[in-house]
C-alpha cells in the first residue's frame, strides 16, 4: 500500500509553502527518515523527511506554491 507525502503543517501560521527541492528522482529508493524534499515558507527553509521505506514517485512540482495536506507524491 503506498504512503502519501503530503505538504506538513510547519508552525501555527504558515498555510502554504513552496516545494524547493526533490532529493530522490522517480523510482529511486529511500528509507524511512531520510529527507526526501525541502519546502520554504515566509520565514524558513525546512528538510522533510520520508515517513516509510520504498519506491518514491514524486509528482509535485519543485518552485509551486502548495497548501497545507495537499498530496505531491507516494512512496511505496
Amino acid at each position: 500500500m503506498a504512503t502519501e507525502i503530503r505538504i506538513p503543517k510547519l508552525g501555527m501560521s504558515a498555510t502554504e509553502m513552496t516545494l524547493v527541492e526533490w532529493m530522490f528522482g522517480d523510482g529511486e529508493t529511500v528509507e524511512k527518515g531520510e529527507v526526501i524534499y525541502t519546502v520554504e515558507t515566509d520565514k524558513s527553509t525546512t528538510e522533510i523527511e520520508a515517513q516509510a521505506s520504498g519506491t518514491i514517485h514524486p509528482t509535485g512540482e519543485e518552485g509551486k506554491v502548495y497548501k497545507v495536506g495537499d498530496l505531491i507524491g507516494t512512496i511505496e
